[in-house]
């Protein structure tokens, strides 16, 4: 998780992206941006990596490059087939670096310091989360009304199942109009925990390895002891986890090194290679399926990804970040990488029903599919940007 705050660079001073957690950023900025600021706590980012509005160029590249990646390459190759899911579930690397940039984006906002008013706390970051949301929901409630539910009490039971977050329109939907919004409710859930659980992570200073072994372990534990098989609990848990780890890595930065990454990966490796040499008949490397819910295998491959990337993120020049900012390709995604992500359940469902009508292939679909995605979401961005103005904070005693 550590990879992508090194990457990104910050200060307490400098404004984060707006953009709701989820598209906050990827691991993707260089380290090369960041210079210690004291002792061991936080990291300060170097004047090259601030943007000319005040923002932190790592994190809106890392948001975008996360983004793009999500709508085009996952969804693409999980939703429309493109390829076999046992080649695609190598690449799932994606949902615990977004948790892990939220936690580091939390810090960051908060500028490190406690949160004075969690209820406050909870309603602007509900109102960045949910005003999206339901504005997407209530389109695909009147959507599926038109098609199938066309009578009251069907049509109340089809809109009140797709403002139910944590229900996102199942049993009312068709094919990948919810297939992605599973993320919001253990979101919310993770977002409402981080005042409490990023702080804790801060002040853990074991070895990031025995880290990741310890999360493993937790992580197997709750699956082990959570009998409903619904999977929420193991989600909240194994997301909570990225996302503390991305506020220690805020905090902490300066104390890690890149042989911390590397250890990390090789152990995680390890381990993985151990558990599939023990158990290869109990135990599938589908990652798709370890991922829902997320397994303690699951956790372990996600280590390996995020160390790989974390010591990538050593080896990115400024100037390539200051190109990526600036791409056009990419700065859909930077502006307006949320609204993109929830509104790609209507694209790529608009994108199927065209192209099966002119008989097309999926790979022919795939790029409509972007196009629609792209196009549905910078029309709702503006909803991305409203917020409840932040308290100031009380000024501390010299």
């Amino acid at each position: 998780m550590k990879e992508w705050l090194a990457a990104a660079g910050f200060d307490a001073g400098y404004q984060v992206n707006p953009s709701f957690g989820l598209t906050a950023a990827v691991t993707i900025a260089p380290a090369r941006f960041l210079s210690q600021t004291g002792a061991g706590s936080g990291v300060a980012m170097a004047r090259s990596g601030e943007s000319a509005g005040g923002r932190v160029i790592g994190l809106d590249v890392a948001r975008g490059a996360l983004m793009a990646y999500v709508v085009i390459a996952i969804h693409g190759m999980f939703w429309l087939n493109l390829v076999s899911w046992d080649v695609a579930s190598v690449f799932l690397f994606e949902m615990p670096l977004i948790f892990m940039i939220a936690g580091a984006a939390f810090y960051l906002s908060e500028q490190g310091a406690p949160v004075n008013n969690y209820f406050d706390f909870l309603a602007r970051r509900g109102v960045r989360i949910l005003v999206p949301y339901f504005a997407y929901a209530i389109v695909e409630a009147l959507i599926m009304i038109a098609l199938r539910y066309h009578e009251v009490d069907t049509a109340l039971a089809a809109l009140g199942a797709w403002l139910n977050p944590i229900n996102g329109g199942a049993g009312y939907s068709e094919r990948m109009m919810n297939w992605h919004l599973w993320f919001v409710a253990p979101f919310l859930a993770v977002t409402a925990l981080m005042p409490f659980l990023g702080p804790l992570a801060a002040r853990a200073h074991a070895p990031l390895w025995s880290q990741a072994l310890g999360a493993a372990a937790l992580v197997l534990a709750v699956d082990l002891l959570d009998t409903t098989r619904l999977g929420m609990v193991q989600t909240i848990v194994f997301y909570a986890l990225w996302a503390a780890f991305g506020f220690a890595l805020a905090a902490n930065y300066a104390r890690t090194k890149l042989a911390d990454f590397l250890l990390m990966g090789g152990i995680a490796a390890a381990a993985l290679a151990a558990a599939f040499a023990l158990m290869p008949d109990q135990l599938t490397f589908q990652m798709q399926s370890n991922k829902f819910p997320p397994n303690a295998l699951f956790f372990l491959f996600c280590c390996v990804w995020v160390s790989v990337f974390l010591v990538l993120a050593r080896l990115l020049s400024p100037q390539l970040l200051q190109q990526a900012a600036t791409h056009p390709l990419l700065a859909p995604f930077i502006r307006s990488g949320y609204s993109i992500y929830l509104w790609q359940g209507l694209g790529y469902w608009s994108a199927v029903q065209a192209g099966r009508a002119l008989d097309w292939s999926n790979l022919a679909i795939w790029p409509l599919a972007i196009a629609f995605s792209v196009a549905l979401g910078l029309v709702a961005s503006p909803l991305e940007r409203i917020r409840l103005p932040k308290p100031a904070r009380t000024a501390q005693p010299a």
